[in-house]
């Protein structure tokens, strides 16, 4: 088996699609299929199926990519011996938007984490312009950004300035979270005005664009409407937020596809709502040039795995 293959395998998983995977492996896409097939060929299975929203793993592929991962973490470790300077880093420090899908992965982290050592852990959740300075500023090892595609622009020349790159994590249509005993709790979908036409919006306070002063505020305002009134409570913590959600009559917020155990566990529903440039685009930015560590490139995985659950179950 040639572990090429099992580097292939882990990256399409990471990024849902074949297409994207042979991009960010620097290799045309009819040869990482063609790769694939033999893998499966050789396995006796089939690692992944197409569905209408991507490539996902079957559930013998799930398992494979299991131990795919931890081998490839063992080769990794082996050729560590000759650089013995190369060491798990005992602190961690990242700094990414408040999302359920975020939180659950780093979660699961640190329970899968040895923690018998010393070790420090810095979780901050903010906007992506904080998020952008702690990266470049203040010592983060790494962090999530999180913007309407309509302003990509912006963020890419900003991190470009700041000598940082950018690495997209998860495309997505946000939808409307709210709790399980809301007036409307028994509709599948809503549109973004009729949601703010009835009821308070629960929102971050802090959602800023590089070089475009109040230009979040306006793309929500164009999509409710003329006539519509702003109700919005705002808010700086994600906890805070799931509260409103749970005691404000009809209170709704748009956030990225939680993870059904969240969602569960806290007594809320999520549902699909419409707008206009409903496209949002999460992005894990680092310092140019610099190598993740093991313990980082674990924390990426659980952050690809979290994902993976958030999208197709939503």
């Amino acid at each position: 088996m040639n572990t090429l293959h099992l580097k292939y395998a882990v990256e399409i998983e990471k990024t849902l699609s074949i297409t994207q995977a042979a991009e960010n492996l620097y290799m045309a896409q009819p040869n990482l299929s063609k790769a694939i097939k033999e893998l499966e060929s050789s396995l006796g299975i089939t690692i992944f199926r197409r569905t209408s929203k991507g490539v996902i793993p079957t559930d013998e592929g799930v398992k494979f990519l299991k131990y795919a991962k931890q081998i490839l973490i063992q080769i990794d470790k082996m050729e560590s011996i000759a650089a013995p300077e190369k060491q798990m880093e005992r602190k961690i420090r990242i700094s990414v938007p408040r999302a359920g899908y975020i939180s659950k992965a780093f979660s699961d982290y640190i329970a899968g984490a040895d923690l018998s050592d010393d070790v420090e852990i810095y979780f901050c959740e903010t906007n992506s312009l904080r998020t952008i300075e702690n990266v470049r500023d203040n010592g983060y090892n790494f962090g999530i950004i999180r913007f309407n595609a309509v302003h990509e622009k912006y963020f890419s020349d900003f991190i470009a300035e700041k000598n940082l790159e950018m690495e997209l994590l998860w495309e997505f249509s946000s939808l409307a979270v709210m709790s399980a005993e809301h007036p409307q709790a028994n509709k599948e979908y809503f549109t973004y005005r009729e949601l703010s036409e009835q009821f308070a919006e629960i929102a971050q306070g802090d959602d800023f664009v590089p070089y475009l002063s109040g230009a979040a505020e306006r793309l929500f305002a164009a999509n409710r409407g003329e006539n519509i009134k702003p109700r919005r409570i705002y808010t700086l913590d994600r906890g805070s937020a799931i509260d409103f959600l749970l005691t404000v009559q009809g209170a709704f917020m748009l956030d990225s596809p939680m993870p059904d155990s969240m969602c569960g566990k806290h007594g809320l529903i999520q549902r699909r709502c419409d707008f206009a440039d409903n496209h949002f685009r999460d992005y894990i930015i680092y310092a140019s040039g610099r190598k993740l560590t093991e313990g980082e490139l674990s924390l990426i995985n659980k952050l690809y795995e979290a994902r993976n659950r958030a999208a197709f179950l939503s």
